[in-house]
């Protein structure tokens, strides 16, 4: 059970007066970093309950004019971070999801780091979940396992669902297979020493 009270404080030369005014408690400390233990404890004293179970709002009334600007900035201070955030999560979904913009670019127009966009709004996937294939598309047919038909025979990959890998055809020639290089139009030729 928590009780709730509130500690006037006003300054007294280098030091501090804390009343309560509901229990008509008067103590005093140097900083305000005391007050709240002080208070806290002369409450505690006074009406027999263990501190820890007690809660003590400060107010400073000399100064609350002056305090009362400073919260009223810190307020609006949160409200434009709020909506810059909002801001900023919406366009980061609005260039990824809808404009199709890359992360990466997404990262580049709103000043922000990969990490950042990549909370915001999830990595772009592929319409199609299927994986990609190189060459012609496999029929469900059952594949032809004879010898020589460039299939392993392996017939525990068929049973676990998974299709069998194709051989590479054996080079016709003795000597490996040389790769053929083309120099792309803009590069020169003592680019190749």
């Amino acid at each position: 059970m928590s009780t709730a009270y509130v500690a006037r404080l006003h300054r007294i030369g280098r030091w501090w007066a804390v009343d309560v005014p509901d229990l008509d408690i008067h103590t005093q400390c140097r900083t305000l970093d005391e007050a709240e233990d002080m208070a806290r404890d002369a409450i505690a004293q006074a009406i027999g309950i263990p501190p820890d179970t007690i809660t003590v709002d400060l107010v400073v009334p000399e100064f609350a004019s002056l305090l009362q600007c400073v919260l009223e900035a810190k307020r609006h201070r949160a409200a434009a971070d709020a909506a810059e955030q909002q801001a900023i999560a919406d366009a980061a979904r609005t260039l990824v999801e809808e404009l199709r913009v890359s992360q990466g670019d997404a990262c580049r127009l709103l000043g922000l780091s990969h990490q950042d966009v990549s909370h915001l709004s999830p990595a772009r996937a592929s319409t199609d979940a299927r994986p990609w294939q190189l060459g012609p598309p496999s029929t469900p047919s059952t594949p032809d396992l004879t010898p020589g038909s460039g299939i392993r025979g392996d017939m525990s990959q068929l049973s676990k669902g998974r299709q069998p890998q194709r051989q590479r055809p054996a080079l016709t020639s003795g000597s490996p297979r040389q790769a053929s290089f083309s120099r792309p139009g803009w590069a020169i030729a003592e680019d190749d020493v």
